[in-house]
């Protein structure tokens, strides 16, 4: 059986991809998660080759996050399809690069903010955001032909929304969507999706794995109150990959230590 693998963010204080690769190669760690926000991981831009090459190097793997503002959903046809080119590029990039994992954001849309209530259009004009999601999935079924590439959905305080669970339940009877389980933003969002999550706890292949306390999270393993050990389980009855979504070089050294103190990491 394949070993849970362990990973870690690309981390903003490096100041290059080869130097997050060599830190994780020290460290021990599978993975580097890309993030697509930053300027050098821009899809379009990605040098597949050079990153190829690091892979070889290193023995390290990559997983994409893919931009936190993509929407699958978007009323406006010209903006959707801006939307799912950068998806189709990204698409082509983990394709050559090996990637197995694509982490995306579900969108929540625009909201008008009334003086007794809050209307979110995604769920006042559901039908139509519905059918948006399912035009979307259909070009993406095709992108992700014959690759090994599954898009995991990050859970981000919004799964609760019917219109959402409705929308992500279409993109799992793909079959190549899946789930992101962040344990941190579960925490600091009460725990608002966690009812969703557990009712598709098989569909949990990638796990951000960051503790909590009160409002702040991505806090170093084991100094917070997230019950880690819960999601590490699943992890391992899932073979699921996990990320280690500390933001600093020190809080991710300290917590890769913690993790092999407890003989969970090896």
């Amino acid at each position: 059986m394949q070993r849970v693998s362990y990973g870690m963010p690309q981390l903003i204080e490096l100041n290059s991809v080869e130097e997050n690769v060599r830190l994780c190669s020290q460290l021990g760690l599978d993975f580097i998660e890309l993030n697509c926000n930053l300027p050098s991981c821009q899809p379009e831009t990605m040098n597949v080759h050079y990153l190829n090459l690091l892979k070889g190097q290193y023995g390290v793997e990559f997983t994409l996050h893919l931009p936190e503002d993509l929407d699958l959903g978007h009323f406006n046809r010209h903006v959707r399809e801006a939307h799912l080119k950068v998806l189709e590029e990204a698409i082509g990039v983990a394709d050559r690069l090996g990637c197995k994992i694509l982490n995306i954001h579900m969108n929540p849309g625009i909201h008008f903010t009334l003086p007794t209530e809050k209307i979110e259009l995604y769920g006042k004009y559901q039908q139509q955001y519905l059918s948006n999601i399912k035009s979307s999935l259909e070009l993406i079924d095709i992108w992700l032909g014959g690759t090994g590439v599954h898009i995991s959905i990050e859970n981000t305080g919004l799964l609760h929304r019917p219109h959402i669970q409705t929308a992500v339940n279409q993109l799992l009877k793909s079959g190549r969507f899946c789930l992101t389980w962040d344990v941190g933003h579960d925490y600091i969002s009460s725990h608002a999706d966690r009812e969703f999550m557990l009712n598709h706890r098989s569909s949990i292949k990638h796990i951000h794995l960051h503790d909590a306390k009160e409002r702040n999270d991505h806090l170093e393993l084991y100094t917070g109150e997230v019950d880690l050990n819960e999601k590490l389980q699943i992890a391992s009855e899932n073979q699921a990959s996990v990320l280690i979504e500390v933001k600093t070089k020190e809080s991710l050294i300290h917590s890769v230590a913690k993790l092999k103190e407890k003989h969970i990491f090896k």
